[in-house]
């Protein structure tokens, strides 16, 4: 089949993106389908722009190459990753899957304080008559999403990631403020997650454990004083790593973490690619959070210093198995069987 995704091209610089190319890339070395990509562009304020064309993106063995959105005219199948011009859509009848990158609660409490509409905008799309499937990962969020898609929902369990680029063996990440025991915190700040509880559990841990460094990744930029506060906290502790904003090639800060503290009550990407890479990750107790290595309670400091404390217990012992931890994220993250499901909704839409 001719399979064309929509999605914002923006290579080691978007969530979405690297997301989507996964797909792309399963849909083509595993679906065996002719996979297009297409730029859906955006906007900057009250500005919008054109997606580019021809830009190529090479990494780990697959090339993507964007392509003027005319290729919707042949497609058997579109695959709306973010929006585009209804000029362009307009043109094709071709049945549309809608993935559902957003999470439910940052999707909703933006637009519930006027901020963007995308959780209205999901349930605009859904209603589309070609719309067949809202696809989205995680099911434990279907009681939030169910009511807007009109039965339309395609829940699969486990984002779909790339195994040869997320590895053990690599170009690993050199810190340049490194400790003895190196804890990457790299999620970026959303609604639906408390940052702020992970940050303070940081301080417990810094106060009662010699030479554990907190690498900081993802951090919004300009760094707010509230921020400041806490980073120049564990600073004095000598507990404060590195600090960066959004940063290319996460594979290699993977590889050189002892641990990933993760503030997200769902296997979202940062575990399932930090595991691959066999890191170790720590994640708030949830009911999809059964792949991690170690649970806690992130509004309870106390809980994640014994979790930590068992963590290092483990570190210091040499009984953290890097190479198991990326075999078995294998079995959740599968680019063989996440093509084996949608293979099957292809056949049933066209």
């Amino acid at each position: 089949m001719k399979i064309v995704h929509i999605t914002t091209y923006a290579p080691n610089r978007c969530g979405l993106y690297e997301a989507s190319r996964d797909m792309m890339k399963a849909d083509t070395i595993f679906g065996g389908h002719e996979v297009y990509t297409v730029d859906g562009g955006g906007s900057n304020g009250n500005e919008t722009f054109e997606g580019q064309i021809s830009q190529t993106d090479d990494r780990n063995g697959f090339k993507i190459t964007t392509v003027h959105p005319d290729i919707l005219m042949d497609a058997d199948i579109v695959i709306m990753h973010t929006g585009i011009n209804d000029r362009w859509l307009v043109k094709t009848q071709a049945p549309v899957i809608c993935v559902v990158h957003g999470k439910p609660l940052d999707c909703f409490r933006p637009e519930e304080k006027g901020n963007g509409g995308s959780y209205s905008l999901y349930e605009y799309i859904a209603q589309w008559p070609r719309t067949k499937k809202m696809l989205y990962f995680w099911d434990t969020y279907y009681d939030y999403w169910r009511h807007l898609f009109f039965k339309k929902d395609l829940v699969l369990k486990y984002p779909v990631i790339d195994c040869d680029r997320f590895q053990p063996t690599g170009e690993t990440y050199q810190f340049t403020n490194k400790g003895d025991y190196n804890i990457v915190i790299c999620d970026s700040i959303r609604e639906d997650i408390n940052m702020f509880e992970t940050a303070i559990a940081c301080l417990k841990i810094a106060r009662e454990v010699k030479g554990v460094k907190f690498h900081f990744f993802a951090v919004e930029e300009p760094i707010k004083h509230c921020w400041e506060t806490i980073f120049n906290s564990l600073r004095e502790l000598g507990a404060l790593g590195d600090v960066y904003g959004r940063v290319t090639n996460m594979d290699h800060i993977y590889r050189a973490a002892d641990l990933i503290m993760c503030p997200n009550r769902i296997v979202n990407r940062v575990v399932g690619e930090a595991m691959l890479c066999g890191c170790p990750v720590m994640q708030e107790t949830g009911a999809l959070t059964q792949i991690a290595n170690y649970y806690t309670y992130y509004p309870a400091p106390d809980n994640v210093l014994e979790i930590f404390l068992k963590f290092k217990q483990d570190h210091d012992n040499g009984l953290i198995y890097r190479d198991k931890i990326s075999e078995r994220a294998k079995g959740y993250f599968s680019m063989e069987e996440y093509s084996k499901v949608m293979n099957q909704i292809y056949l049933e839409i066209v």
